[in-house]
């Protein structure tokens, strides 16, 4: 057989097959394409940084969520220092109203006796007024200088009883006898007992005559006011 008639055939045979990759050294390895070492360092990268980025915003939450509890731990203590406050406000006042009330009545209590043995030098002045005859003459200027004397005394008097929370109890005559404010010296039946002065008749238990004023320190009766008064029904 000639060689040259194989040789046509085996060329064409060999041009048909594929082209193998040419085989790297014994003991070396073959770099891979760059393009997928940088895919995958690209990937591991972003990876971290979403993991990071949770990482924080879990701490941020959790910080959120441990600052709203402080505030509203800090809102429930304002509320209750308030209550306190409001609760040592109140027993403040009650205290200083207390107080205030002791200081008083320490204070009428101090003057009680001293004021009430004064009533009887007011009894004597407004006795000596009512005994001086109405008009004075003309002529008896002395009578009528110590009647303006006595008056203006009395009216002193009366003026510092009443910077010195004292009153009297007045316009007593048809009002309804109370024995908490006055002291009955006399009673006369209905029949008996004047009229008012409009002229209509005073009712059973009401008083018609005043002795003697009535006084008052505060709350406290100081003096009750002597009376008539007609006999109850």
């Amino acid at each position: 057989m000639n060689p040259r008639t194989l040789s046509a055939p085996l060329r064409s045979l060999r041009s048909s097959l594929p082209l193998r990759t040419p085989m790297a050294p014994a003991g070396r390895i073959a770099p891979l394409p760059a393009t997928r070492f940088a895919r995958q360092y690209s990937d591991k990268k972003e990876d971290s940084f979403h993991a990071e980025e949770d990482k924080r915003i879990t701490e941020l939450e959790n910080a959120k969520k441990e600052s709203d509890k402080r505030a509203k731990d800090l809102e429930q203590e304002m509320l209750e220092l308030k209550k306190e406050i409001q609760y040592v406000r109140a027993d403040y006042q009650t205290a200083t109203r207390r107080a205030e009330e002791e200081r008083k009545k320490a204070s009428e209590f101090a003057i009680a006796g001293f004021a009430r043995a004064l009533l009887g030098t007011v009894d004597v002045l407004q006795k000596a007024l009512k005994s001086v005859p109405q008009p004075i003459p003309a002529d008896n200027q002395a009578l009528k200088q110590l009647f303006q004397g006595i008056e203006l005394t009395e009216k002193a008097l009366i003026q510092t009883f009443e910077r010195h929370n004292m009153k009297r109890l007045d316009n007593l005559k048809g009002e309804t006898f109370d024995p908490n404010l006055h002291e009955a010296e006399f009673m006369i039946p209905q029949v008996a007992a004047p009229p008012r002065a409009d002229g209509t008749p005073h009712e059973p238990g009401q008083i018609m005559e005043v002795n003697s004023e009535g006084w008052m320190i505060g709350n406290r009766v100081l003096r009750p006011a002597k009376v008539g008064v007609v006999q109850p029904e």
